[in-house]
């Protein structure tokens, strides 16, 4: 056999990872067999590579179940033919099955559908750890739960080796944290359903992550790190929810500086965005008429102050809340809130124009000539005019959402 044909053949033994894998969120016998249950994850790039396919397996289908009271994970990896080393010159496949178990609890994940459902049968029996922070009856007559745990409290580390697995496939470019440390603090949302029995039945929802860095000099800085609700339960709000709960929880704790987020995903800066706007927005200093004036040291203060705002994204909010009081349509109005934003977003420019003047004294014209930017004015202008369209479609998704309210 050619290697041509070799490699003809081969193709049917490479499958799309995202497809092959079918996660499941399982409170009956019923779910474990309904297909309809089943959703896939967004991305499988860091098990398995840039193009997130599997080689070596015809019909690949790889099950991760999770038993939606205590989340304890069924794995099972089933195919249609395996590609042979022998009739392809030593080709093997990829080790699926290993790749991802070593990402699952060790010891503490299930391997038949029969265990599952026996776990199933207990799910009565489960309580969440740690302490209820929060309940919330949301409008779709459910209720909801929010519970902190810290590395200490008893059961939660087992619990959390569970879930963060579903990092992995929903948030680009996330790892495991060290959960030994502790520093961190953990907030877990679970529905609430009664059961038949009597007592009630807890489905778990999402989760927050937060890291409590030191701030000079007798201080602690949360840094909000990993937030997830997972699929089959977003759409309801319930992210924004959860974000708000953690948000007043660390707001009344003494001896905080400001919430800071690490490396935020678009998704979650617009659930901050409203959650702040709508603390914000009750503050005396982000009433009108002073909303309509410049960012004020006021503003920033008292928003650090209830709310734990650093000053960037105090000013963040304020852009918002003036954008809400606007009338983009008058011709005043409008214009002086582009030249606002335009204002901020022009100022790397002209620091960069700065520093290129004093450069100019102590260079020849040649040097000076292999250093100057290639971005001409006009190219700035335009920079400058996509990034303000870009803001402000963002702004006012948080606007109409404000108005909502």
């Amino acid at each position: 056999m050619s290697a041509d044909d070799i490699a003809a053949e081969l193709q049917a033994y490479i499958c799309n990872a995202n497809k092959a894998i079918r996660l499941k969120l399982v409170s009956s016998e019923g779910d474990v067999y309904e297909e309809e249950k089943a959703f896939h994850p967004e991305y499988t790039h860091q098990l398995f590579g840039d193009n997130e396919v599997i080689f070596g397996f015809r019909s690949l289908r790889v099950e991760l179940y999770y038993c939606a009271s205590r989340m304890t994970p069924y794995f099972s990896l089933t195919h249609e033919g395996k590609v042979d080393p022998s009739v392809y010159r030593g080709v093997k496949a990829d080790d699926v099955y290993t790749t991802i178990a070593q990402q699952l609890p060790e010891g503490d994940f299930l391997t038949s559908k029969e265990q599952l459902i026996a776990t199933l049968g207990k799910a009565d029996q489960f309580v969440p750890t740690g302490q209820m922070i929060h309940e919330l009856l949301h409008p779709d007559g459910k209720r909801y739960r929010t519970y902190k745990n810290l590395v200490d409290t008893p059961g939660f580390i087992r619990f959390h080796r569970r879930i963060r697995t579903f990092l992995l496939w929903f948030i680009d470019g996330s790892s495991f944290i060290d959960d030994d440390d502790d520093r961190w603090m953990f907030y877990t949302m679970f529905q609430v359903e009664p059961a038949a029995q009597g007592g009630d039945v807890y489905r778990f929802v999402g989760f927050i992550t937060v890291y409590n860095y030191y701030a000079y000099p007798d201080k602690v800085r949360p840094r909000v790190s990993q937030m997830l609700v997972l699929p089959p339960v977003q759409g309801k709000g319930l992210g924004t929810e959860l974000y708000a709960v953690v948000n007043t929880d660390l707001c009344l704790q003494s001896g905080i500086e400001d919430i800071a987020v690490e490396d935020p995903a678009d998704d979650f800066t617009k659930i901050r965005d409203f959650v702040d706007c709508r603390n914000c927005i009750k503050l005396p200093s982000f009433q009108e008429p002073h909303i309509h004036g410049v960012f004020s040291s006021d503003m920033a203060e008292e928003a650090k102050m209830k709310f734990r705002l650093n000053k960037m994204q105090a000013r963040r909010v304020y852009e918002i809340l003036r954008l809400q009081k606007t009338n983009m349509k008058h011709h005043v109005e409008g214009r002086n809130y582009r030249l606002m934003i335009k204002d901020r977003l022009n100022r790397p420019f002209q620091k960069q124009r700065k520093d290129m003047e004093k450069v100019r004294k102590h260079l020849s014209p040649e040097e000076v000539g292999c250093m100057l930017s290639d971005i001409s004015i006009l190219e700035q202008q335009k920079q400058l005019q996509q990034q303000y369209e870009a803001i402000l479609e963002v702004y006012s998704r948080i606007v109409r959402r404000l108005e909502r309210l």
